[in-house]
């Protein structure tokens, strides 16, 4: 008798060790992949704080060194801070046309805009007052001798002694509110400058210095994942910082 030939295919045994197996590594690369979706969330929360440290530092160290404390900058409330925000500055040339308008040349971040903007004039007896910018007209023409300023014609409210020097400011303010670093302008929304990843900040009126004006925030506690808290993370970080 001729034994027959073993049907190709597979056994219901080896049939269950393979699914065993792809059962197995399905479960191992779902762990791989979840490690690591908790490993880069957690990464880019840690990048979302420090760079938001980094941010708070330097945007109030830039915008309050350019002032006086108490007459250009103050602390309005617990998490809100006010401040003539300087844009730019102006060496004034001599007046121009009618008696309110000046020639000056002028460097700044930006552009001079009368809506939203206003002058500190520094006359030639040594004192500064504030007067608004009403109108403004660029001149084509540089400022000999100077690379990257430009020639323009201003129109204050007031012209007042004659003046020596121009520094253009908004009003504004910073706040430690909903989260994140915010700037408004005039009267206009909180706008977020940083990542909503603060859980606490303030300003503070005198540092344990005795002097300047400090600021404090506390980052979220990091999650392990989106919307989920973990009784094993880390506490919450408190960091300070000082101007003046």
């Amino acid at each position: 008798m001729i034994p027959r030939e073993r049907e190709a295919g597979f056994s219901v045994v080896e049939t269950i060790v393979a699914l065993l197996l792809l059962g197995l590594l399905a479960g191992l690369a779902w762990s791989t992949l979840s490690r690591q979706r908790h490993v880069g969330f957690d990464l880019a929360q840690r990048a979302d704080g420090l760079e938001t440290v980094r941010t708070v530092a330097w945007v109030l160290g830039e915008e309050l060194s350019n002032g006086r404390q108490g007459l250009d900058w103050q602390v309005a409330g617990g998490d809100s801070l006010s401040l003539r925000a300087f844009r730019g500055i102006g060496l004034v040339e001599g007046r121009s046309g009618s008696p309110r308008t000046m020639t000056v040349c002028f460097r700044g971040i930006r552009s001079p805009a009368p809506e939203k903007d206003s002058l500190l004039l520094l006359g030639g007896d040594g004192r500064w007052r504030v007067v608004a910018l009403e109108g403004r007209n660029a001149d084509s023409a540089g400022c000999q001798g100077l690379e990257g300023w430009s020639r323009e014609a201003w129109t204050v409210s007031q012209m007042g002694t004659d003046a020596v020097l121009a520094r253009l400011f908004e009003r504004g303010s910073y706040h430690l509110s909903g989260g994140a670093l915010r700037y408004r302008r005039g009267r206009g929304g909180r706008q977020p400058l940083t990542p909503e990843v603060i859980e606490d900040g303030s300003f503070l009126a005198q540092t344990d210095l005795g002097w300047g004006t400090g600021w404090e925030i506390t980052l979220r506690r990091r999650t392990r994942s989106p919307g989920l808290f973990h009784p094993d993370a880390p506490e919450p970080l408190l960091w300070r910082g000082t101007v003046w």
